[in-house]
């Protein structure tokens, strides 16, 4: 076989591998790596990343068990599962071992280990605090906020706005539920990631990720694809708050999508033949601010103008890359309405005899190709071709 056909031979490519890191050390997990029989990893922009690994154990001659018994595994020891694509290793999850499951039922060589993890953020569930951030002399920005609980840790935070100025905000809750009420507060996504918190709102403008790849003949990476096109959600979020004293009128306001269309035309463009706008309403919860229930109503509409989904599956190995959430990807193949850039919503990344697998789900503002604003990276086949001339 001569190199161009090597090239265009997906199996051209070794299958990607797996590696579990364990503890402060990040020891490698060694010969119990043979017996690991599945590794699910959950990742989505709006909750906590999830991790499950499942162990096939077995009894040694002292009769203890391999993994149960190892010593390696423990309640809130840090773990870290990457993918290794033999070019390059990239991280999957990052966290906190949660929970150990050994079970051992009538057929001894069906015991098992499962352990179950989640992200970062875990180490931000342990305390129920009561506190007051900033005052009327000196208000608190959320993102200050967000700097101020993570500084024990050692996580990074990304850049981003401000958010809301807080003015005597009361926390009585852990710090991660105040920063997911914050988040929700100003439209924000919070998302844990390899030693990095990202508090901000979609990044829809940053550079795609690898492409997606359908009907590409043997630069194909995409397993399925189905998209579906939600018409009933809100154009404009409508908002009220109520009079501060008697005889006071409620202030009201409208907010409507403001983010840039990953796509030629506006979702939401393809109902304005009716006349009239969809509109949700709500209104101001307790002491929130007129700052604050305006940043919700633009969150809500902005969230409700990604009317767009898309789902499918890719083949880790051929794809050569972990897809992660937050973060735009082109999808080529579908045609020139649903083609184009989309947001990453969530990515099920599954480890099993079968090989490599992540399940997605994508959203989008828009319809139609267009040029994105970074160049989405080629893929590892067309990237290798490109370089013999």
């Amino acid at each position: 076989m001569g190199l161009l056909d090597q090239l265009l031979d997906p199996g051209f490519r070794q299958a990607a591998s797996v590696e579990i890191l364990v503890g402060s050390a990040k020891t490698d997990i060694g010969s119990l790596a043979a017996l690991v029989s599945s590794i699910e990893v959950r990742a989505a922009r709006m909750e906590a990343a999830s991790a499950s690994i499942t162990i096939d154990d077995r009894r040694d001659t002292n009769g203890d068990y391999m993994a149960a018994d190892a010593g390696l595994f423990a309640r809130w020891e840090t773990i870290v599962i990457n993918a290794d694509f033999q070019t390059h290793i990239d991280e999957v999850f990052r966290g906190y071992i949660m929970e150990l499951k050994p079970s051992y039922p009538q057929n001894g060589g069906e015991a098992k280990l499962v352990i179950e993890c989640l992200d970062d953020s875990a180490a931000l569930s342990r305390e129920h605090q009561r506190k007051v951030w900033g005052d009327e002399t000196a208000p608190m920005t959320d993102r200050a906020i967000v700097e101020e609980l993570i500084k024990p840790l050692p996580l990074k935070l990304l850049d981003g706005p401000d958010g809301a100025s807080a003015r005597a905000l009361t926390q009585d809750s852990t710090p991660i539920a105040l920063l997911q009420d914050r988040a929700k507060a100003n439209g924000f996504e919070m998302i844990f990631e390899r030693g990095e918190v990202y508090f901000g709102p979609k990044r829809l403008e940053a550079d795609p990720q690898a492409p997606i790849m359908v009907y590409a003949g043997s630069a194909t990476n995409c397993l399925n694809f189905a998209v579906s096109d939600e018409a009933n959600k809100p154009d404009v979020v409508a908002w009220e708050k109520a009079p501060a004293t008697d005889g006071a009128e409620a202030v009201t306001g409208e907010a409507v999508a403001d983010l840039p269309l990953l796509g030629k035309y506006p979702a939401a463009s393809e109902g304005a033949g009716l006349g009239t706008p969809a509109i949700a309403r709500i209104k101001g919860e307790g002491d929130e601010t007129v700052d604050e229930i305006e940043a919700r109503a633009q969150g809500m509409v902005n969230e409700a103008s990604f009317r767009i989904r898309a789902n499918g599956e890719l083949d880790g190995t051929l794809y050569g890359h972990v897809l992660r959430v937050g973060g735009t990807v082109t999808v080529d193949g579908v045609g020139s309405r649903n083609g184009g850039v989309y947001y990453v919503d969530t990515v099920t990344h599954q480890f099993s005899p079968d090989g490599y697998r992540q399940q997605f789900q994508l959203i989008r503002n828009a319809v139609g190709e267009t040029e994105a604003v970074g160049a989405a990276p080629l893929s590892p086949v067309l990237s290798a071709i490109q370089n013999l001339f």
